[in-house]
């Protein structure tokens, strides 16, 4: 198959599925005209819109498949949209989350308010009626994100998150640790819950021994090296669900704190070993951690395995190449 991916960029996932595409002999192409302080690099083609559409026509003559991220087409009104499907292509698009997160819904679903997302829900709801009059089939990551989605598209695949678990060897917190270091690495304070985390910290103060570190505005590659330190990671305490970090820091045998919604962990696997926390018993989930070096080295070894068994990008590229052979 002839892919494209376009034209932005999420937590490394355009990089890490178009590299494991290719090598499963397909030709695969990725732009993102996306750019962050996280400099995401490897098997895509940072560059801008402009620059895209200079070989817009080549692609429209040679591309089987066109897979979109985040509500982002190459053009900004959509205006492509019509004219690939007219052209007989194949359309995708992977909805991250911020990009259809409606207010509205997340006030009924969510006991925890959220910042707002990229557009208002009546912008959303325009984009998604647009979208799906063209596009059939939408891929999400998990059960949080395709409550927003389910209704547009003749078709929502979950595809979870991709990992690269060969290139991440596990290095598990110690047994004899008894000063463990917790990080957390928010890219968006607000969404993460980032004040939460750090009042849940200063009631620990004192208690017993820990240190702690946030990491904020490092590129992907320093945030890797510095979380192999860790031996507890919290990631994000308010939408419900867990992101590339969690996934990431799974890999590398640490145990993760975030919040899973109880819808949204129903649909998860039995064997989600993500250590559950709301903002208002956070600090006591904590203390626990910090008080028991060998649970910890327990939950980042199950934690290890649920990746290898689930995010591992060879186990999710199959699952998306079956996806592409029913557009």
């Amino acid at each position: 198959m002839k892919i494209v991916h376009a034209p932005t960029e999420i937590a490394g996932q355009m990089g890490i599925l178009t590299r494991q595409l290719r090598k499963e002999g397909h030709k695969v192409a990725g732009f993102n005209g996306f750019h962050t302080f996280l400099n995401y690099k490897g098997g895509i083609l940072n560059t801008d819109a402009f620059e895209i559409l200079k070989d817009f026509q080549f692609l429209i003559d040679n591309v089987d498949i066109f897979h979109f991220y985040n509500a982002n087409t190459f053009l900004t009104d959509f205006a492509d949209i019509p004219m690939l499907k007219e052209k007989g292509k194949k359309l995708v698009m992977h909805h991250w989350g911020s990009d259809v997160r409606k207010d509205g819904i997340v006030r009924e679903l969510n006991p925890y308010p959220l910042p707002p997302s990229y557009y208002t829900d009546e912008e959303i709801d325009k984009q998604l009626k647009f979208l799906s009059q063209y596009i059939d089939v939408a891929i999400v990551q998990d059960h949080e994100v395709y409550q927003y989605v389910k209704d547009y598209y003749k078709k929502v695949f979950i595809l979870p998150l991709a990992c690269n678990i060969d290139e991440i060897q596990p290095v598990y917190p110690s047994v004899n640790n008894d000063n463990p270091l917790i990080i957390h690495a928010p890219t968006n304070r607000e969404f993460k819950g980032s004040d939460y985390v750090e009042a849940a910290i200063e009631k620990l103060q004192g208690k017993s021994p820990f240190t702690y570190q946030i990491l904020e505005k490092v590129s992907h590659e320093q945030a890797m090296q510095t979380y192999l330190k860790s031996d507890i990671i919290i990631d994000q305490l308010l939408c419900g669900s867990y992101g590339m970090l969690s996934v990431e820091a799974m890999a590398m045998g640490k145990p993760v704190v975030a919040y899973i919604r109880d819808d949204v962990r129903e649909h998860f696997p039995a064997d989600l070993p993500i250590v559950q926390a709301t903002p208002d018993n956070l600090d006591e989930v904590l203390l626990k951690l910090i008080q028991n070096p060998s649970l910890r080295h327990e939950i980042g070894m199950k934690s290890r395995e649920y990746v290898e068994k689930y995010h591992s990008v060879k186990n999710v590229v199959d699952d998306l190449i079956k996806i592409y052979e029913l557009l």
